[in-house]
């Protein structure tokens, strides 16, 4: 046990990389500042906010604030998007490779001066003072406060352990669980520009190491300074790690540490060095492996991952406890059970009246019971209504039969099979506009009641009660590879966000868990989920397609742009969806369920439709604007997987209004390259610029584009067998495009015949 230090309770949840766009406070000072005066030392800096020791301000030495490798920056943006005001709007300093409390937020003021900020929180906060400084008056009366050699600059070195999440389990009970591998990743960083050499894992408390793989984002080639007269080689972002280990190693196994090594071989200690405010702690990061039975009904062996602590208010803790706490043994999944679903009930007075005296009501040859000529029926009742040949569905009390709607349904009659049988009321709301509300009442047909009144002049009929859905548990109990797939088509279930990066200003990478590491989506290629949010009152329903393909285990990759309010002056607000996502932190969770959608890629040229159209194509045409790309990266990424058996020849015509908006670019080129120009073709349109050296196409996608790139004439000539009905083409973009561009000119280019067999639009 360890003395409480004063400092605040970050856990390992208090470190990001960003990227910043500002200007140089080197450049500041010397070309726009008129230079500086003989005796200056310091650089002081104040921001705007008034706490109860005065501003918060504190100062970098002239000779750090100068040296142009420090960069030293007054930034404006993050992400690619101008600052917001809890990141400091609307200017801010920031000193890579440093502790958080040099970086002023609403920077107001700067002064050079010859001694060092007189700001309070300058002295009082970020020390590592003594360990023999045991507690504040001690510390005050002595004037260890103000000794300059225990300020904090630069960040030492550390590491943590993201994946398996606090709380995970895996699975023991399959035996083909334990012939697999887990993954263990995380990140690492050093400070001062101090590249992260190595990191390594010890499964037996450091009796040995395993060497992981490491990636640097500075190394990516998105990240490569343009034009620069010399390479620019900087370390102050953290670095990615991972490892896997063969679950039977796990088995003998009490707990996983990690540790990094630095450019300078500086490595982290094995514990923690006590000090007043609690700071600059970097030793191993350990997580507890706990052999478990979750369930006494099931019996299943499970191994339970265990993190020291958890970010911020959120309950469940960790193996670290607080003075006089005991460790808890049987920590279980901090993942909150869904609360228990209730099935939508009519008006009070309806349910009264069908219960009063003077209430004549009838039975008819299926159970349905009459009340006042309003068929009425229960919850129970609805749900033996749940296929594709007898669908019904209940909204806001009211029953409807949809059978007859499923096939002219815009968004395929997925998308209300899914909900069959079920009360669909937030889904539908979340979705649809009032016209739609509108529409349904052509099939509506009767009242949804918690039970069926008894008939006076007949005998007790059962009562069929409303009864609650199973509540959720946040994850299934076997994630072995034979176990059932996370999506449920029924049940919205959460998944928990736990990496988020900015692929360009407007677009997101986010990688959500489903809490177990072997399960897998169960997604079909082509098909996508839909994800549901609930903010200011409201619900919002969206329909995305990730980019991981169905085999990935344990987690999904959602490529999203987010539409920010006030960009655009059509939609002012911006998308609400793709905000709220932007706004999230990492381990919230959001909800998701289906698969949903009419066309599934099922590999080697092997296609299928919902309205039972099936056959094997030669070649695939893609078009899309936009984020439809998704759901075509998706089938391009499975067709490179496989290849060697997939013959598969794909062409993609990319429409994006800039450069700049081009989802996925890199990747693209990727898959291109490994296919090679004789399987793949990639032909981009920008509609609102053509940059220098541009050497594709501008404007809108129209009828010579397609003509020339979405089956390349090189392409015909080597397979005789090669024609219109070996090819199929995917549209996914906006609605104008698909319907007033593409299909009146594939119809004039191939025929309407063509369109109405071997055109799909997601």
């Amino acid at each position: 046990m360890h003395k409480q230090s004063i400092g605040f309770n970050w856990g390992p949840g208090a470190v990001s990389t960003s990227i910043w766009k500002g200007v140089l406070v080197r450049d500041l000072l010397l070309n726009i500042c008129g230079g500086l005066r003989k005796g200056a030392k310091y650089v002081c800096f104040d921001g705007l906010d008034k706490l109860p020791n005065g501003t918060y301000g504190t100062s970098l030495s002239l000779e750090r604030t100068l040296n142009p490798m420090n960069d030293v920056l007054i930034a404006y943006e993050m992400n690619g998007a101008r600052l917001t005001p809890d990141h400091g709007f609307p200017v801010r300093l920031v000193v890579p490779g440093v502790i958080g409390g040099r970086m002023i937020k609403y920077l107001s003021k700067i002064t050079v001066t010859e001694t060092e900020s007189d700001s309070w929180y300058h002295y009082h906060d970020n020390r590592v003072l003594p360990s023999i400084v045991s507690d504040a008056d001690m510390a005050k009366r002595e004037q260890w406060w103000t000794r300059p050699e225990y300020i904090i600059h630069d960040l030492n070195i550390n590491s943590a352990i993201s994946s398996p999440a606090h709380g995970s389990v895996l699975s023991i009970s399959d035996p083909q669980a334990l012939g697999e591998e887990v993954t263990i990743s995380g990140y690492a960083y050093s400070g001062g520009c101090k590249k992260i050499t190595r990191v390594e894992v010890t499964l037996d408390s450091g009796k040995s190491w395993l060497l992981s793989d490491l990636e640097h984002p500075e190394e990516w080639p998105e990240f490569q300074l343009c034009n620069a007269p010399f390479p620019r080689q900087r370390y102050w972002c953290w670095c990615f790690w991972s490892i896997k280990i063969p679950v039977r190693q796990l088995l003998r196994c009490k707990d996983i540490h990690v540790r990094a090594w630095d450019s300078t071989l500086n490595t982290q200690p094995k514990d923690l060095n006590w000090n007043l405010m609690g700071m600059m702690n970097n030793c191993w990061y350990r997580v507890q492996v706990d052999l478990a039975i979750p369930g006494e009904d099931d019996g299943e062996l499970v191994l339970r991952f265990i993190h020291p602590t958890v970010p911020g208010s959120e309950s469940g803790g960790g193996w670290m406890k607080p003075k006089g706490d005991e460790i808890d043994e049987n920590i279980v999944h901090t993942t909150k059970p869904a609360p228990i679903l209730t099935t939508a009930i009519v008006k009070s007075q309806t349910v009264e009246s069908a219960k009063s005296d003077s209430v004549i009501s009838k039975t008819d040859n299926v159970g349905t019971t009459a009340v006042f000529g309003v068929n009425c029926y229960t919850a129970n009742m609805v749900s033996k209504h749940s296929t594709e040949d007898d669908c019904w569905i209940i909204h806001s009390g009211k029953v409807y039969d949809c059978t007859k709607f499923l096939q002219a349904h815009p968004g395929g009659a997925d998308s209300i099979t899914m909900n069959a049988g079920e009360d669909c009321t937030e889904d539908f709301d979340a979705i649809h506009s009032i016209k739609a509300r509108e529409l349904l009442s052509k099939y509506y047909i009767g009242e949804l009641v918690a039970s069926i009144p008894e008939a006076r002049d007949s005998a007790p009929t059962k009562s069929f009660s409303a009864e609650p859905l199973t509540p959720q548990s946040g994850h299934l109990s076997s994630p072995s590879a034979t176990s059932p797939p996370f999506l449920d088509p029924k049940k919205w279930q959460d998944i928990t966000l736990v990496k988020k990066i900015s692929l360009t200003h407007n677009t997101r990478l986010f990688r959500f868990e489903f809490g177990h590491l072997y399960q897998r989506l169960g997604l079909p290629l082509g098909n996508h989920i839909l994800l549901r949010i609930k903010t200011n009152d409201s619900m919002y329903v969206r329909a995305y397609t990730p980019t991981s393909l169905p085999q990935q285990q344990g987690h999904l990759d959602l490529v999203v742009k987010v539409y920010f309010k006030d960009t655009d002056p059509r939609f002012p607000a911006g998308g609400v969806v793709s905000q709220y996502l932007d706004s999230m932190a990492i381990g919230e969770r959001i909800a998701i369920k289906g698969p949903t959608g009419s066309f599934t890629y099922n590999g080697q040229g092997q296609y299928s439709h919902s309205s039972g159209k099936k056959g094997k194509c030669l070649q695939i045409g893609m078009i899309c604007g936009g984020t439809g790309l998704t759901p075509m990266y998706q089938i391009m990424q499975a067709i490179l997987l496989d290849k060697a058996d997939d013959a598969t020849k794909v062409s993609l015509v990319f429409g994006n209004r800039t450069e700049d908006d081009i989802l996925m670019r890199k990747e693209l080129d990727d898959a291109g390259n490994e296919l090679g120009p004789g399987r793949s073709h990639l032909w981009h349109v920008l509609s609102e610029e053509k940059p220098e050296h541009w050497k594709y196409g501008t404007g809108y996608i129209d009828k010579e584009i397609i003509k020339e790139h979405l089956f390349p004439c090189q392409w015909n000539a080597p397979d005789p067998t090669d024609d219109l009905s070996s090819r199929i083409v995917l549209l996914c973009g906006p609605p104008p495009m698909i319907n007033l561009c593409c299909l009146p000119v594939l119809t004039e280019l191939y025929g309407k015949e063509f369109v109405d067999n071997n055109v799909f639009c997601f």
